[in-house]
């Protein structure tokens, strides 16, 4: 009886994966938009015409014992729409996988939320280690 590891449970979905690396015992994956367009979050026009692209790290589930960190290829667009006040924008991902300006994935988010919760203050961020997830107490990170 062999399990399997599908890709759609490491990666969100949306994404596809370009590389993969180790650095300092934390696993890199490296990934980018599976769509080539996004929409203005102003006008909603749809462009296609990349303006820039910059790189985001967030954190992620541990996997296999190890940290992960997601390093997203994100894009700027040209917003084409002649009234709208914007002409450059950051796509935007789906809400329940990565917020904006997000520094790790929502489904970590998720679980850190729900240990806050349940211990609140520096037991959960002992509990959070323990699991090996990224979580800050009092603005200062614990890893």
């Amino acid at each position: 009886m062999g399990h399997s590891l599908r890709s759609s449970t490491l990666v969100p979905r949306g994404f596809v994966v370009y590389n993969t690396a180790i650095d300092d015992g934390v696993m890199l994956i490296a990934i980018r938009p599976a769509s080539t367009a996004s929409l203005c979050p102003i006008c909603g026009t749809r462009s296609e015409r990349i303006h820039s692209r910059y790189q985001r790290r967030l954190a992620d589930l541990p996997l296999v014992g190890k940290p992960v960190r997601l390093v997203i290829d994100a894009r700027r667009f040209h917003c084409d729409a002649v009234l709208c006040g914007r002409r450059i924008f950051t796509e935007r991902f789906d809400g329940d996988v990565l917020a904006p300006s997000s520094r790790r994935t929502a489904r970590l988010d998720h679980i850190v939320h729900h240990l806050g919760l349940a211990l609140g203050g520096r037991p959960a961020a002992t509990s959070a280690k323990r699991l090996m997830l990224p979580v800050s107490v009092r603005g200062r990170n614990t890893t």
